[in-house]
């Protein structure tokens, strides 16, 4: 599984680039530059990176604070420009905010960029009530339970995704629009039945199920 172990002004600065690149043109220009930064960025590109504090205004490189983390950078650049090329891709109508965050977050999670799916997810949660806000928050568990065991950490994942697959089992279906709730409870069986035999057992399988939109 990928991990990234960037600090965390950083890691937040490449979230919102990512999170904000799935429906924005200078966004994802944004990462493109950063994943292959060969060239001179582009007047607005520069100043898209320059506002998250990734590089001075005017200057082309990472920050000196940011520079020992370039390789990492561009691989995870790479990773989000993939995500919103998938997403564009996808072009499913959205008609409402739970749904178009589900089908945001399942082209983040194809990219393992369980960080970014926490963010996209949590902005519209905050705002639900009801079963909507419970399936959204076991949703949320299992992607923070996928970005610990991401990052070394099992004993972290095995209760937030107990507990995660036990509020999408609890939800009734339709729930979270575009989203194939079913599938996903079936393929963390394995992982959740895993983690509570032993929390720092290996992961049933090389990657983590998909998060498979609908439609």
């Amino acid at each position: 599984m990928a991990t990234s172990g960037f600090p965390l002004p950083l890691r937040n600065a490449l979230a919102e680039l990512v999170c904000d690149a799935l429906e924005a043109g200078d966004a994802r220009d944004a990462l493109g530059w950063l994943a292959n930064p060969e060239r001179e960025p582009s007047p607005s590109v520069a100043r898209r990176l320059a506002a998250i504090h990734l590089v001075d205004a005017g200057d082309h490189a990472l920050l000196a604070v940011h520079a020992p983390w370039d390789a990492r950078v561009r691989v995870h650049a790479a990773r989000g420009l993939r995500a919103a090329t998938a997403h564009r891709a996808r072009d499913i109508p959205l008609t409402d905010p739970v749904g178009r965050a589900v089908v945001q977050a399942a082209a983040l999670w194809d990219e393992e960029l369980f960080f970014e799916v926490h963010e996209v997810l949590e902005a519209v949660w905050q705002h639900q009530i009801g079963i909507s806000r419970q399936a959204l928050q076991g949703l949320i568990q299992v992607a923070v339970a996928y970005h610990h065991l991401a990052h070394g950490n099992p004993r972290g994942a095995r209760t937030l995704l107990r507990e995660g697959r036990a509020r999408l089992a609890a939800s009734p279906p339709g729930t979270l629009p575009w989203l194939d709730v079913e599938q996903l409870l079936t393929a963390m069986a394995p992982w959740e039945a895993a983690l509570a035999r032993d929390a720092g057992a290996e992961p049933p399988q090389a990657r983590p199920p998909r998060l498979v939109p609908l439609g």
